[in-house]
């Protein structure tokens, strides 16, 4: 089974992990079935892609010094456009944690009403080309080692454990859909697994 791009681990680490034979392959479709919905729940949790690779994303103007890309950590900004013309590479600075600070305020652009002339509809007149994201166990090289953080990938075994245990009628999961691949979670069980996954979403400016 050829997991899905933003799989966080692999189905040979989950194996070491749960002790499993590397020659056993007789679970192998549900392993990977599992790394990959496990893999999508944890984004969905952080609200943010993991995986490195290019965005591009459109955010409105806020009339602030600091605007925020979704998904980091941010490695580099490739380019910034504004109602589609070319902001400076000079004009900017970036950190990881996704924030973009100019030397000037990031103008919104909208329709304006009444004799205030307030903004009532601001569009997304900023357009952000990037790259971002971890180094996945899957993707890692000579060149380029892994550097998605072992904590989420630890969260993620534990989840896909909680689900392998439901058919041991251990506690774990809640529900769990394969239909859909909606996850409904004890509350107690997720208490050991959520913190370390929280510490890894950003503050929005």
């Amino acid at each position: 089974m050829t997991l899905a791009d933003n799989a966080l681990t692999t189905v040979e680490r989950l194996k070491q992990f749960n002790g499993i034979a590397e020659a056993d392959a007789s679970q192998d479709f549900k392993l990977g079935f599992l790394i990959d919905s496990a893999s999508q729940e944890i984004e969905n949790v952080l609200g943010r892609k993991l995986k490195k690779s290019q965005y591009t994303e459109k955010v409105k103007g806020n009339n602030r010094l600091t605007i925020q890309v979704k998904n980091y950590p941010l490695l580099e900004v490739d380019s910034i456009k504004i109602n589609g013309s070319l902001v400076n590479e000079s004009d900017y600075a970036y950190d990881e944690s996704g924030i973009i600070e100019g030397i000037r305020p990031w103008g919104a652009s909208g329709l304006h009403y009444g004799i205030s002339n307030f903004m009532v509809q601001q569009s997304k007149n900023i357009e952000i080309a990037y790259t971002a994201g971890y180094v996945l166990p899957k993707d890692e090289t000579e060149e380029e080692s892994r550097t998605l953080p072992y904590d989420i990938e630890a969260a993620l075994f534990s989840m896909i454990n909680g689900a392998m245990a439901l058919t041991d009628g251990a506690a774990g999961l809640k529900s769990f859909a394969i239909s859909d691949v909606r996850w409904e979670w004890d509350k107690d069980y997720m208490r050991s697994i959520l913190p370390s996954l929280m510490q890894h979403r950003a503050v929005r400016v």
